[in-house]
């Protein structure tokens, strides 16, 4: 399983955790949930849901209030594997994070749960199917004309704007 290589980025991930500050935002209420929101966004083949021990290696990280996690294997496009972590408490999980800023344009985040797609083609998908990314940039502003809330901690937003988005 991957999902152990990617621990570190889904790690940066779990900055999504801002969400929960948001209304509207997709929730999905388990790992089996989020799985299956992103099998149906992104066209995965499978899911697989991280074992507790799994969890536990990211808990370990230092990466409080996540419950659960897992891999959407081979999606549409062969883009890569996407990686997901299903989060218990949004500001604490939001705290854990805010010092990584390694990829945190591109984390997405939903009200529960949070994604580190692999592409612009499946950032894309998941802006339409309503996440957001996290930005905890030191005095980001969105642009005009994108949409931006204050996250759960202060200094991170959430935005359907990535400068790096083509």
């Amino acid at each position: 399983m991957r999902f152990h290589r990617s621990l570190a980025t889904v790690g940066t991930l779990l900055a999504l955790a801002s969400v929960s500050a948001c209304g509207g935002l997709p929730s999905a209420g388990s790992s089996q949930e989020a799985g299956e929101l992103l099998k149906s966004t992104l066209g995965c083949e499978s899911i697989d849901i991280a074992s507790p021990r799994e969890v536990q290696q990211v808990r370990a990280m230092g990466l409080t209030g996540v419950n659960g996690g897992g891999e959407c294997e081979d999606p549409a496009g062969g883009d890569g594997d996407v990686d997901f972590l299903t989060v218990e408490d949004m500001e604490a999980f939001q705290t854990a994070v805010k010092g990584d800023e390694d990829e945190q344009d591109d984390l997405m985040v939903g009200d529960d749960f949070a994604v580190d797609p692999s592409s612009d083609d499946q950032r894309r998908s998941l802006l339409d199917a309503g996440l957001l990314f996290l930005n905890c940039t030191p005095n980001f502003t969105a642009p005009e004309g994108s949409t931006s809330e204050d996250g759960a901690v202060e200094g991170c937003t959430t935005t359907d704007y990535a400068e790096d988005l083509d």
